[in-house]
């Protein structure tokens, strides 16, 4: 139950990440300011893929074990 719970908030955080992210890419690209901009949208992407995997994964052993899917509430 400790993973699920872990995997669940870090994926929520690593979200949360991603959209702060987004954020600062649609300025710096806005902005006109490239190299801010790539940066920026290359951590969202990354934080993106990370809980999708990090979840993913959680999902796949908690159902190859038959336990509940990971959840925050």
């Amino acid at each position: 139950m400790k993973l699920n719970l872990f995997a669940a908030w870090v994926s929520f955080a690593l979200v949360l990440l991603s959209v702060v992210c987004l954020g600062g890419f649609l300025v710096a690209a806005g902005s006109g300011q490239g190299g801010w901009a790539v940066i920026s949208g290359s951590l969202c992407v990354v934080a993106l893929a990370g809980a999708m995997a990090l979840y993913g994964g959680t999902v796949r052993h908690d159902h190859r074990l038959h336990h509940e899917s990971p959840h925050l509430f």
